[in-house]
């Protein structure tokens, strides 16, 4: 995944693909120019679906809303406080909100689904519709609660109202729970939303597993097999959609250089590996592509990235990609039936 993932350009693409990658995740429904209001405008995931597809990419996108907002900033002219724009996560909460969700929802299972428009109106394209959906992104933390109380039961009713539009338009979609920051509670939240969504409202779980050290990332997928398996979910696959170490001198999954942080991610593929079927996992997502730099200052303000800024690779890059090149791979999940 990358920062900006919905604007993956051709060359993005093939980096990817020749990485030994199979999958690039991002985020889709997010407020922007053109998904303001009530049908957004597809260009920008037309261009995205057809880059992937001529470079043999498939996609995993994260169903997510946000809303603008105002933030205040740092000191302006005169010592004035300058007022920034932030997207907050914005998830149905009204009867017409919930109607809208349904609707967008349907409306890029519609077009980017198996029998998808996209695909009939782009028949020169390699056919590869969209077949994995993840449903939010890291709901137990306030910021993608829209600044609210995480609450795994609101959640668990957005999985199951997503799952059964999905799922109406194509029977066969895999439904992702949205990946938890599994350090902030995320055993609890796991245990409480799989409760009340029922256990066969997913078929992948999705976890980001950030700590300090592979032993301790991995230790937290563990954890989370064993949440799955005690609440409905026993032998869905845990999918990491999202994991990295920092190259910076402080933080909790920060390392103090490139060596450091291609050490980390190499021995976690490999314990990932050794472990696949004990603990029932499935792909893994390396977040981030490269760093992360502001576009209105132009300064790197994350340094989680395989790449550098400039683009030049670090040396997890190397690792990362000799891992994937040399891994097996996956299938998608079994279709879970059930009644709810």
């Amino acid at each position: 995944m990358a920062w900006r993932a919905s604007e993956l350009t051709p060359r993005d693409a093939a980096l990817v693909r020749r990485s030994g990658a199979s999958f690039y995740r991002f985020n889709l429904l997010t407020t922007t120019t053109d998904d303001r209001g009530d049908r957004p405008r597809m260009a920008r995931y037309d261009r995205l679906a057809a880059v992937a597809a001529v470079d043999g990419v498939d996609l995993l996108p994260v169903l997510m809303r946000t809303r603008s907002t105002l933030r205040k900033g740092g000191s302006g002219v005169g010592g004035g406080r300058t007022v920034k724009r932030k997207q907050v996560a914005d998830p149905p909460v009204t009867r017409r909100q919930w109607k809208i969700w349904r609707a967008r929802v349907r409306m890029f299972a519609e077009r980017f689904g198996p029998r998808g428009r996209f695909w009939a109106e782009h028949p020169g394209l390699p056919y590869r519709p969209f077949r994995s959906w993840e449903v939010w992104n890291e709901p137990n933390l306030r910021q993608f609660w829209d600044a609210r109380d995480p609450d795994p039961e609101e959640y668990a009713r957005l999985l199951r109202e997503t799952r059964r539009v999905l799922r109406s338009v194509d029977p066969r979609a895999r439904v992702v729970s949205a990946g938890l920051g599994w350090r902030y509670a995320g055993a609890r939240y796991l245990r409480t939303a799989l409760t009340a969504a029922g256990g066969c409202s997913v078929d992948a779980i999705g976890v980001h597993p950030y700590a300090p050290t592979p032993r301790r990332a991995i230790s937290a997928l563990a954890k989370a097999r064993s949440v799955a398996d005690r609440h409905g979910a026993r032998g869905v696959p845990l999918w990491t959609t999202e994991i990295g170490w920092r190259v910076a001198p402080r933080g909790y999954s920060s390392v103090p250089d490139q060596a450091a942080q291609a050490r980390a991610l190499g021995r976690f593929a490999a314990a990932a590996r050794r472990r696949r079927a004990e603990l029932g996992l499935g792909p893994t997502f390396a977040f981030a592509l490269r760093d992360r730099v502001d576009a209105g200052t132009g300064r790197v303000t994350h340094t989680g990235g395989l790449r550098r800024a400039d683009d030049s690779p670090r040396a997890a890059w190397r690792v990362w990609s000799w891992r994937a090149h040399g891994a097996r791979p996956l299938p998608l999940p079994p279709v879970r039936r059930c009644g709810r």
